[in-house]
């Protein structure tokens, strides 16, 4: 199992507004690399797209904990079975965030994919962090 965690941020937005956007998975797309995706297919709890020169992927919220946690599921074809947890922590009027992503890669795609996936999830957050200021 690969495990993989992102930065924490603190974000200047109360965690119930932060969960209220996250809660659309549409809006998980503007937390993307935006060169970097293609064909993006959104609705409020599913969602599909093609890292360009990689693999489709597709996701689906499972489970959520109100205003602390949405917890995202590989759905449809995927090169494997994945988790995405995202985790708000209410800070007062500030939330902190980060993201954890547990997943069932082999040996040799977790070495080819887990420094770029730890990018990837940095980037989220940062970007999060940076659309509520």
């Amino acid at each position: 199992m690969t495990h993989i965690e992102s930065d924490k941020v603190t974000i200047n937005s109360s965690s119930v507004m932060v969960f209220e956007f996250l809660q659309d998975m549409n809006n998980i797309l503007p937390l993307l690399p935006e060169e970097k995706v293609e064909n993006w297919k959104g609705e409020k709890e599913t969602c599909s797209f093609t890292i360009k020169g990689l693999a489709g992927i597709g996701m689906k919220q499972e489970s959520v904990e109100e205003n602390s946690k949405i917890n995202i599921v590989s759905h449809g074809k995927n090169p494997f079975d994945f988790e995405l947890t995202i985790f708000l922590k209410s800070l007062g009027k500030k939330t902190e965030a980060h993201l954890e992503f547990d997943a069932n890669m082999n040996m040799m795609i977790e070495m080819m994919a887990k420094g770029p996936l730890t990018n990837l999830f940095n980037i989220m957050a940062n970007k999060l962090q940076a659309k509520f200021h």
